[in-house]
């Protein structure tokens, strides 16, 4: 049984898909702040807690935007996902003007992050045609 202050023109599915949807937005204000240490840190300048949390939400974004990449249909919490990239170590080797990351992984999922690699390079190919990318070479 649920009580809400919905109008009654919702039927029991349409209430319980709004319910659903909104426990899904707030799981992330949830792991924000108690995995990404979003609650409780401030310093005496506004201007530099206001830096601090503009960029701990940009690293957020960008990591959350990876690991989706590597797991397309599902949203991987930031403290199941952290364990996966212990596996990876990388260089930046610079030659001339090029730079290349050589990536070496460790575990059984190097096949995963490639898919992923090869979905990403699609997306920023489909959705920013502007930048020019190299057509990767899958390994």
């Amino acid at each position: 049984m649920y009580v809400t202050s919905l109008p009654m023109e919702f039927n029991a599915w349409q209430i319980i898909q709004y319910y659903r949807e909104r426990a899904d937005a707030e799981n992330v204000f949830d792991e924000l702040k108690n995995q990404w240490s979003f609650s409780g840190f401030c310093a005496k300048s506004r201007a530099t807690t206001e830096r601090a949390a503009r960029l701990l939400l940009l690293v957020y974004n960008l990591w959350v935007l990876f690991v989706r990449f590597i797991v397309p249909h599902k949203h991987t919490e930031a403290k199941r996902g952290r364990r996966w990239f212990l596996f990876i170590a990388a260089r930046l080797v610079q030659s001339g003007r090029q730079k290349e990351v050589q990536v070496s992984i460790r575990g059984g999922w190097a096949e995963q992050l490639r898919d992923g690699y090869l979905r990403l390079h699609d997306w920023i190919r489909t959705t920013a045609p502007q930048l020019k990318t190299a057509t990767p070479v899958p390994s």
